[in-house]
């Protein structure tokens, strides 16, 4: 049984992992300060030798912090959900602690998986398609606080829907959903992909917009066909036990 804690004693562990947190965080921003031209050179890298912009002297510096500060919150990732899940799981049941656990490394690797795919796939396309319409009749001058703006928020939002097949998976082994509810909604959940897709890439072209969103639809699917043979397990292991 867990020691039960007094209030100053909770506090005094949120402080603890709070002020880990922090120091993982400013590690991992002063290490992607230190190494800001590259890290410049990969963002950029989608411009294709496009020109950035600032208007205001100091827009250049607050720009590097910026990078500074979204790259040590990504470093600092795996480090902050560990403490707040270590701060967390006392309160939880011995199975919620079993779902919460395995699906740490799995959702720190799909989150950055997410990232990965719409700074390397997604914004290069989202970039040039609205880019291609500004040309058409306008002068582009890219700035460089709205450009970095556009693709932090961007991967941000393609990792958070990485996450979409772990929670699937976590509310599968919690019995909150079944594998035969989601195979016969799977439908629903395509086209909500592909709505959400639809809004990030306004497209035109179906076949592109599908393209982008088959890593996300295969993902779905495989998290369908995974928590079925989940299911399967189970009820096997509970036959043998049964007899």
């Amino acid at each position: 049984m867990d020691k039960k804690m007094s209030v100053v004693e909770h506090l005094g562990e949120l402080r603890y992992r709070l002020l880990f947190s922090l120091t993982a965080f400013l590690i991992g921003a002063l290490l992607v300060y230190l190494n800001m031209d590259n890290v410049i050179r990969w963002l950029l890298a989608p411009l294709g030798g496009k020109t950035l912009h600032f208007t205001g002297p100091a827009d250049g510096f607050f720009i590097t912090i910026q990078i500074a500060v979204v790259g040590g919150i990504m470093l600092g990732l795996p480090v902050f959900v560990y403490q707040v899940l270590a701060f967390i799981l006392p309160g939880c049941t011995p199975k919620e602690r079993r779902v919460i656990f395995s699906s740490i490394p799995p959702a720190i690797i799909l989150f950055f998986l997410g990232v990965l795919f719409g700074k390397q796939i997604l914004f290069p396309f989202v970039l040039h398609f609205f880019i291609g319409i500004g040309e058409a009749y306008l002068n582009p001058m890219l700035l460089g606080s709205k450009y970095f703006s556009f693709l932090v928020l961007l991967t941000l939002a393609m990792g958070l829907l990485f996450q979409i097949p772990l929670v699937m998976v976590a509310l599968s082994r919690l019995g909150v959903i079944k594998s035969c509810k989601l195979r016969a909604t799977r439908m629903y959940g395509y086209i909500s992909i592909f709505m959400a897709m639809g809004i990030i890439i306004p497209s035109p072209d179906l076949l592109t917009l599908a393209g982008v969103c088959l890593p996300v639809i295969l993902l779905y699917e495989s998290s369908i066909w995974f928590i079925y043979l989940m299911e399967k397990v189970k009820a096997k292991k509970e036959k043998i036990n049964y007899a």
